[in-house]
This record gives C-alpha cells, structure tokens and sequence, in this order.
C-alpha cells in the first residue's frame, strides 16, 4: 500500500473525555459579566480558569495540554506551557465569531460549555493557511489533505487544543440557543533556542 504523510500539518486535538460540569461550575460561567465583542460577548474576566470555582476544570485543562506537549509536540521537560488568560465566550441567536488567530500564544483551547449532537449550533471552522496547489479545483470529496476548511460540532465538556497561529472562526448562531464556550491561550517558560546557533533565548 502507497504510503501517505500528512507532511507540515496542524495538530488539532480533540479530548477523548468530555469533562462533566458540576452544578456550581455552570452557575459561576452563567453568572459572568460580558462585555461586547466583535459579533459575540465575552467576560470581563480574562482570568477565569484562576477562580476557585473553576478549579477543577483548570486542573482538566492542564492535563491535557501535558499530554499534548509531551506526547504530540514531544517538547523537552524544561519547557512547560502556561495559561496565560481564560476568558469566556457567549454568542446569542444571531451572533457569531469572525475569523482570527491568537497571538502571543503557543496553544489556544476551545471549551464546550454548551451543545449537544444535532441541535445544529454552530461548529468551529478552522481554515487552512496557505492553499494545496496553486489551481482551483473539484474534488469529489473532501478530506483532511484537499479541504479548505475543517469543522468540529459544539458538544458540551469537549476541549479543542490547537497550535495558537490557526486561523478559525464560527458562523452565525441560528438557533434560539446561547452558544458558550470557554477559551484559553497560553505561553512558554523555559530555554529556547541554543547556545551554538546564537538563538538562545534563557531569562
């Protein structure tokens, strides 16, 4: 059989948990003040995995950027991601997401906070960057190698990880649900680079 590989790709990692919100997690998320944001709302909060409320949830969410760095990135144990801000998000019928990218940021991660399968709110788009062959072509099906964009339905306590430089977005919500999600970024501590190639970088 041929052999493919996925040559240059971005890993996008979908939990195999889903986390179970207690009661208390939900109210403190619900409770939140918004500010408004381009097409949605998010909190004032921009720290909110810090909170004793959500504890629990932060100590998920570090497990499996651990997994992520150690098993998929193979990173060197001494460097450690860090969360650098937690915020929460929340698009009413009608809003959306625009397209972006978070900089600053190694891995950025979306938390379902609501959704369930088929009750249509909507996914969140990542976009390919730089195009597969310089042609516009048909394709009688897409996948992973030729598809421009890949989507991933909103399921409550599902946690999305991806590289920070990935450009996503989310449709118009055209539902009568509140679509709300809990995102992250984070950054890097440790020695980068190296001595010999004069790209060290250790404060």
């Amino acid at each position: 059989m041929n052999a493919i590989y996925p040559l240059f790709c971005y890993p996008v990692m979908m939990c195999k948990e889903i986390y179970q919100f207690s009661a208390a997690e939900e109210r403190y998320i619900a409770g939140l003040a918004m500010a408004e944001n381009v097409g949605n709302a998010m909190s004032e909060n921009d720290q909110i995995l810090d909170s004793q409320e959500l504890s629990r949830l932060n100590q998920f969410i570090q497990s499996q950027l651990a997994f992520y760095t150690e098993k998929i990135l193979r990173l060197k144990p001494e460097n450690k991601l860090f969360i650098t801000q937690s915020w929460a998000n929340r698009a009413l019928p009608g809003q959306f997401h625009p397209k972006h990218k978070h900089p600053n940021s190694v891995l950025s991660g979306v938390f379902f906070v609501s959704g369930t399968a088929g009750d249509e709110l909507p996914p969140i788009r990542f976009h390919r960057q730089n195009d597969l062959l310089p042609l516009e072509l048909e394709f009688e099906e897409l996948n992973d190698f030729n598809g421009g964009v890949r989507w991933f339905e909103p399921v409550k306590g599902l946690l999305v990880v991806f590289p920070s430089v990935l450009e996503h977005d989310v449709g118009i919500n055209e539902t009568a649900s509140q679509r709300i999600t809990l995102s992250f970024n984070t950054f890097i501590s440790g020695p980068l680079g190296n001595r010999a190639q004069l790209t060290l970088v250790d404060r």
